[in-house]
């Protein structure tokens, strides 16, 4: 398995997951580590995008120290020590907020009611290295070159994407949604769009990530890339729908 592929799948775990531990340098405790629960979105490139209080603890250590890690990982799995895990490590600084707010918000619109306050504020945790255990003998170090997706055109333009299929798609995506995720739901939202895949929002208010095959690099592939789900979630559906017929007259 080549080091890219590995990296996608780490970057697919990372997507379906929405929290993760914070590590910082603790600054009350010197020299010891201090672990945080923090919310996390991955941007377009796959650096850490956090919204975090000034009066917190972490952002305090963050201040005095900007190197720090984020680890990430199924908690619902029954097994964490055979289960996959990924450790982000890298540097991180205030970011802007009008350019990461929509991208945070959209999976998290509860945190809206935090710019109420003043003292809430974005951090990206740009990737220095990455650690990716997919489970016993399965363990490999990811550079920040293979780990990042180069930015791009459509990145900036992603929600003329997710306007589209919400307006003009809603059949397609509850089919992608009950193919690739097992997922029922008679209405749906697409939240976000990225290289490696894409978050709907289900009628129960889950959220789903459903990942792409591949990296898309371009506006073009990330459209094929949803055509192809659809058309395979469809081929599916008449295929299920063939047998239960055939069954029926068994």
């Amino acid at each position: 398995m080549s080091i890219h592929t590995l990296a996608l799948e780490a970057k697919h775990l990372c997507r379906r997951q929405h929290s993760g531990v914070l590590g910082t340098q603790s600054t009350s405790m010197p020299g010891y580590p201090f672990g945080s629960i923090v919310p996390f979105v991955l941007d377009h490139n796959g650096n850490v995008l956090i919204y975090i209080s000034d009066i917190a603890l972490h952002t305090r250590n963050i201040r005095a120290d900007n190197k720090v890690s984020l680890t990430i990982f199924d908690p619902a799995e029954d097994d964490s020590q055979a289960n996959a895990r990924v450790t982000i490590m890298g540097n991180a600084e205030l970011a802007d907020s009008q350019s990461n707010a929509q991208l945070y918000f959209q999976l998290f619109p509860q945190a809206k009611a935090y710019q109420q306050t003043h003292d809430f504020h974005f951090y990206k945790i740009n990737a220095v290295r990455v650690r990716f255990i997919g489970g016993f003998g399965k363990i490999h170090w990811i550079d920040a070159n293979t780990w990042l997706t180069p930015p791009a055109d459509w990145h900036a333009t992603s929600q003329n994407m997710i306007d589209h299929m919400n307006n003009d798609h809603q059949e397609a995506m509850g089919e992608i949604l009950k193919h690739y995720a097992n997922v029922q739901t008679q209405h749906s939202q697409m939240l976000s769009v990225f290289a490696e895949g894409a978050h709907y929002l289900t009628d129960k208010q889950q959220v789903v990530f459903v990942p792409f095959e591949e990296i898309c690099t371009d506006a073009t592939s990330v459209r094929k890339a949803l055509v192809k789900q659809t058309h395979t979630a469809r081929a599916a559906k008449e295929v299920e729908c063939s047998d239960s017929v055939n069954n029926g007259y068994a």
